[in-house]
């Protein structure tokens, strides 16, 4: 169930509805039911091990609680389902490809969000562990935390201690209706009008990967820039604009991170939530560990395990590895700090070049091998077609340019507050209007969100 799609919207107006009328005391349970409908609605058999998981995280969470001695085993535990169904084959192919020995495959399909759930339960009983309440952890809202729909699938990944004192005050919140209605309005123009035809052309593009112009080839490195942006951005506004309207507030995932000065300064802009969580249960423990040894090591582990996250691929692998080492090089030649004090034309020149590092970095996260990653990223610029521009990249790159333009703007609070100061009898026709329209566009060639694939 797609949030720009008629049919979700139709699932949070009936959503609301019973809500509204749900004892105070059913309200977590009814929220975790109605969780589990909006994730059985691609695949009914996946909410099994979605249930298997929310079982799983209240015991490992009980057990860490009594005893911290339990808190390795009860990460290994967590990691086993996100092992078998993301790394399993990528193990068995990297061991045959190296040894030349067959290796078996298990085949399964990756269920939808099970990166997100994974570190959201682990992050709860990490912090369990270390930080135990008086009262053991509760099972229905341990339930939300992990299944409430608009984070499930793509994110923002929660904490525990920031949502659980939250889920008592869940409610239908009128008076933030209009502003967060206005947020998830920005996402879903972003999604419908700009990262899925943008992300059209880029699809068309690396399809094509082989005959590649160069022109072709860096409007199609740009336009993902783009689509990833804009899609991902999209869920995130629109997953933070629904909780809102249910009385909790989510953490901001986007920042406008293409105005950063340093990639270093991007990954505090960008997937915020991933961010701050491989920075408290990943760089942190390997820092403590590595700092005398290899200073910068711990975060250049960091961002390839954070590259791996994203999936199993080489591609993803060297993605995390050359975002690892740009950022221990602009941490060792003082870089970073240089461009975070810049002004003027010398911030703007830190803001260009990070784009465009970043930009063509995407190439290796966009290409599904290192092959094609090549013949997008280095072979087309010898191809030619320099002297003519294709007429058909002329759309995506004039909405990535407007994008850029209003990118300042786009950030959670100052859309919300832009919007509590219109009248809401002018505000509320115009923003169900725009996302009743974009819905039914959307309906005519339904588009999942990019990172439903991580």
């Amino acid at each position: 169930m797609l949030f720009q799609l008629p049919s979700f919207l139709l699932f949070f107006l009936i959503f609301c509805a019973l809500f509204a009328f749900c004892p105070a005391r059913f309200r977590l349970s009814f929220v975790t039911v109605a969780s589990l409908i909006f994730y059985a609605w691609w695949y009914p058999p996946a909410v099994l091990l979605l249930i298997a998981l929310i079982v799983g995280c209240w015991l490992m969470l009980r057990l860490v609680w009594h005893d911290r001695r339990w808190l390795v085993l009860c990460v290994v535990v967590a990691l086993i389902p996100l092992a078998l169904y993301k790394y399993a084959d990528f193990l068995f192919a990297t061991v045959e490809n190296l040894t030349g020995i067959p290796t078996p495959r298990l085949g399964w399909a990756l269920p939808l969000g099970i990166s997100f759930v994974t570190f959201t339960i682990i992050s709860y009983v990490v912090d369990t562990a270390r930080q135990p309440e008086e009262k053991p952890p509760a099972f229905w809202p341990t339930a939300v935390y992990l299944t409430f729909f608009p984070h499930l699938i793509a994110g923002p990944i929660l904490r525990a201690r920031h949502i659980l004192p939250q889920l008592p005050q869940l409610r239908i919140a009128r008076a933030d209706l209009m502003p967060n209605l206005a947020l998830f309005t920005v996402g879903i123009l972003k999604k419908v009008l700009v990262a899925d035809p943008v992300g059209a052309y880029v699809d068309k593009a690396y399809a094509a990967h082989a005959t590649l112009s160069g022109w072709e080839a860096v409007a199609a490195i740009f336009g993902f820039t783009i689509q990833i942006y804009c899609d991902f951005s999209a869920y995130s506004d629109m997953a933070i604009a629904l909780a809102g309207m249910l009385g909790i507030a989510f953490p901001e995932n986007f920042h406008s991170p293409y105005a950063s000065t340093s990639l270093t300064e991007i990954w505090r802009r960008w997937h915020m939530t991933l961010s701050f969580w491989l920075r408290d249960y990943v760089f942190k423990p390997l820092h403590s560990r590595l700092h005398k040894y290899a200073r910068h090591l711990s975060l250049v582990l960091t961002m390839v395990l954070s590259g791996l996250w994203h999936g199993a691929a080489w591609t993803f692998v060297f993605w995390g590895l050359a975002q690892g080492l740009v950022m221990m090089a602009e941490t060792v030649t003082g870089y970073g700090r240089f461009a975070a004090k810049a002004v003027g034309w010398k911030r703007g020149l830190c803001i260009g070049l990070t784009f465009l590092v970043w930009t063509y970095l995407t190439v290796f996260f966009r290409s599904p091998s290192m092959s094609v990653a090549y013949d997008i990223g280095v072979a087309s610029f010898g191809r030619g077609g320099w002297d003519r521009w294709p007429e058909a990249a002329t759309v995506p790159v004039l909405l990535g340019l407007g994008l850029l333009l209003l990118h300042p703007l786009d950030q959670i609070d100052k859309i919300r507050s832009s919007a509590a100061r219109v009248p809401v009898a002018l505000a509320a026709p115009v923003l169900l209007m725009l996302c009743l329209g974009c819905a039914v566009i959307a309906s005519m060639q339904p588009t999942n969100f990019y990172y439903f694939d991580f």
